[in-house]
């Protein structure tokens, strides 16, 4: 792999750092549906187990994940 210019790796976490938010919002909503669901399987949030580590792994750390 090329080695990342200084311009392209902090263009590259911003990114990374945003899908990370995004993911965590996500689960935030899912959240907010289970609590509203009337039925067992409305209040299933078995996604939230993959995506909250994946959005939290995608804030912190300075490798670069995404492609």
């Amino acid at each position: 792999m090329a080695r990342m210019t200084r311009e392209m790796y902090r263009r590259k976490r911003r990114e990374q750092r945003l899908m990370g938010l995004v993911l965590l919002i996500l689960c935030g909503v899912i959240l907010w549906v289970c609590s509203t669901g009337k039925t067992v399987e409305d209040q299933d949030a078995g996604a939230i187990f993959l995506l909250a580590p994946m959005g939290i792994h995608l804030l912190i750390t300075k490798r670069i994940d995404i492609y």
